[in-house]
């Protein structure tokens, strides 16, 4: 799985911010540019971060990880169904009352 620690490795380097970024809401993406690179990529989800599967190992921003959560919990293979929200976990929420920039 050379081809896919020297990708993210690449992707680490394209800004100093990315691996912090992929570790705080931006891991449903990284997998999203995995999936791009290497179609047979799965995400895998533990109620808090997600890692993604190629062949039978398992990545995230860092490179190649072991599939032990950090918050105890069991990584299961992602169900489509959140991938909506999934989009969304590296943005702001927006404070009640407070408009979305549209038109009144």
């Amino acid at each position: 799985m050379s081809d896919v620690t020297a990708f993210l490795a690449a992707l680490r380097d394209v800004h100093p911010d990315m691996a912090r970024y992929g570790l705080n809401g931006g891991c449903f993406r990284v997998y999203l540019l995995l999936k791009q690179a290497f179609p047979d990529a799965e995400p895998w989800y533990d109620s808090d971060h997600v890692i993604t599967k190629i062949g039978d190992c398992f990545f995230d921003i860092r490179g190649e990880v072991q599939p032990e959560s950090e918050v105890g919990a069991t990584y299961l293979l992602m169900d489509p169904l959140i991938f909506n929200r999934a989009y969304s976990w590296d943005q702001p929420l927006l404070a009640p009352g407070h408009s979305d920039g549209g038109s009144k």
